[in-house]
């Protein structure tokens, strides 16, 4: 066992929890001043209080159970549950920066797909790649990731032109969540098998063969993601498809309404989809709808930014009630940026969220957007031990300000993935 003391101020998050990720406010970081914080060898929290508290507590128990303790001094800095990040798209390889130029001069994401660009080009480009250089690459993002306090990272497949590919990525995925490490943050793996009709396909054609490839996307855990959208799959063909998937006790999750109001949104509440992502161009109908659910709209403001569109409104669902996380939304293509911070800062200048809010959207509703509520993002008994520990006299505060590759993550001294150090 570890004991972890001298915490000038643990936030717990607890608060979050309690209210279901919504409407978040600075109480709900659940502070506890002079703090010290137990963890078993597995890794998991057996208890939090302040250091009275813990003197009192050891006391009623054995010496022999005491000797067991390893005690870990943290030098009173302030320690927060580590970050959760919800949608990415890291396996990849090349480059689509021309496309930056295209779209900037007006030219758009539809219309670069259908001349070969997009996500067509990653494809072609990720087909070519060794199991090497993809592993390679996605490590390097991985860890990039952690050094920004993230302990727990979904990764969506999506850039396979064939059903053989599309097994390639996820055994790749597969190989990487069970690879011994201390220093990668977990896996979670999405199948995006209907992220774009490949070439010489058409939506019905595969997604017949998507739908072959359930029976293994479910014995390896993974759940199934499609883009409901104009150019790529229709609401009908996703439906479809989400209702087999559910079917088989898969998971579920939709990219929903980012171009237009393609009917994603509600067909993800309607199917109580752990969470509908982009959801950009949606309407008081769907805002209601996601109020009234457990669905997370995950929310992916840089995304946005590259991309040159509206911002989804945050301000308007936290206020009616939706749970509201937020992602990078890592891709070479509509959102390069792999940086958490200017996520939060782009959250708090453009969609009007507040730093509670932030801070609640990626941990606590991150971690329930991939079905990982119980486990992360609140530090309280029974859940794993991932936190952040700030550097001394840095607080909340310090955290969703700066961006840039030295800033972004420099008030964070250590980050701790199941009671183990790993940057």
């Amino acid at each position: 066992m570890k004991l972890f003391t001298k915490i000038s101020r643990l936030h717990t998050f607890g608060g979050f929890a309690l209210k279901n990720g919504r409407h978040g406010m600075p109480e709900d970081f659940a502070t506890i001043d002079d703090a010290c914080m137990l963890i078993s060898s597995r890794g998991e929290i057996l208890w939090t209080g302040s250091a009275p508290q813990w003197h009192e507590w050891a006391l009623s128990k054995t010496p022999t159970w005491r000797n067991r303790i390893k005690k870990i001094s943290l030098n009173g800095c302030e320690v927060l549950p580590a970050f959760v990040e919800c949608h990415t798209h890291l396996l990849y390889l090349g480059s689509r920066a021309g496309e930056f130029e295209r779209r900037n001069r007006g030219e758009s994401y539809l219309s670069i797909g259908s001349s070969g660009g997009g996500i067509r080009l990653t494809v072609q480009t990720t087909a070519r790649a060794s199991e090497h250089e993809l592993e390679t690459a996605i490590v390097d993002r991985l860890q990039s990731l952690v050094r920004q306090g993230v302990t727990t990272v979904e990764v969506k497949t999506g850039y396979a032109g064939t059903i053989a590919e599309e097994r390639r990525h996820l055994a790749l995925l597969v190989k990487l969540q069970q690879k011994k490490s201390n220093r990668n943050p977990r896996l979670v793996i999405t199948c995006l098998a209907a992220h774009s009709i490949p070439d010489g396909e058409t939506e019905e054609s595969w997604l017949k063969k998507v739908e072959g490839l359930l029976p293994f996307v479910k014995k390896i855990g993974a759940r199934l993601d499609i883009f409901i959208e104009q150019g790529a799959f229709s609401l009908r063909g996703g439906e479809s498809l989400l209702t087999q998937a559910i079917a088989k006790g898969i998971p579920v999750v939709v990219h929903a309404d980012q171009l237009t109001r393609s009917g994603g949104t509600a067909l993800g509440v309607r199917l109580k989809a752990s969470s509908v992502e982009h959801v950009i161009e949606v309407g008081k109908e769907e805002i209601t709808a996601l109020a009234k659910s457990q669905t997370v709209a995950v929310l992916l403001p840089a995304a946005d930014l590259y991309s040159r569109l509206a911002y989804p409104r945050a301000r308007e669902m936290i206020d009616a009630g939706v749970r509201v996380g937020l992602a990078t939304d890592h891709n070479p293509g509509s959102s390069p940026a792999l940086d958490v911070a200017l996520v939060g800062v782009l959250a708090r200048t453009m969609m009007q969220m507040t730093l509670p809010e932030v801070y609640a959207a990626y941990t606590t509703n991150a971690a329930v957007a991939l079905g990982l509520g119980e486990r992360l993002g609140v530090l309280s008994e029974g859940r794993s031990a991932d936190f952040l520990v700030l550097k001394p006299k840095r607080g909340l505060d310090d955290l969703f300000y700066e961006i840039g590759p030295d800033r972004s993550h420099s008030a964070i001294a250590q980050v701790w993935r199941s009671g183990t150090r790993i940057d």
